[in-house]
């Protein structure tokens, strides 16, 4: 086993074991949970199965496994910085809401 391999395996390892504790403090939603913990052991299986990795990427049409799991990541990356996006848009929405209720509070409380 390579030196990466080994620093790939602990770290996803390592993960998986705070989405385990995330779990169990109620940080995530079961959805959530699910595709972590499918993440992560994916990433294990494929570090220690790199010949299952280079047969799909072949399938796919891609000819180093490397190339597959940099193109996976990149695709992961757009959706959560999508993810990340719409739920910082949400939350501004939801301060502005509050700021203006608070705002109308206050200017009531000063004309009484």
């Amino acid at each position: 086993m390579e030196f990466v391999q080994i620093v790939i395996l602990i770290f996803s390892a390592f993960a998986l074991s705070r989405v385990f504790i995330n779990i169990k403090d109620k940080n995530l939603k079961k959805l959530e949970s699910f595709f972590w913990i499918l993440f992560w052991i994916a990433i294990i299986l494929g570090t220690l199965l790199p010949n299952v990795i280079e047969i799909i990427s072949r399938s796919l049409g891609v000819q180093r496994a490397a190339d597959l799991g940099i193109y996976a990541i990149i695709i992961l990356l757009a959706y959560l910085v999508f993810r990340l996006y719409a739920k910082l848009e949400n939350t501004e929405k939801k301060i502005t809401k509050i700021v203006r209720t608070i705002a109308i509070k206050n200017e009531n409380n000063l004309h009484k």
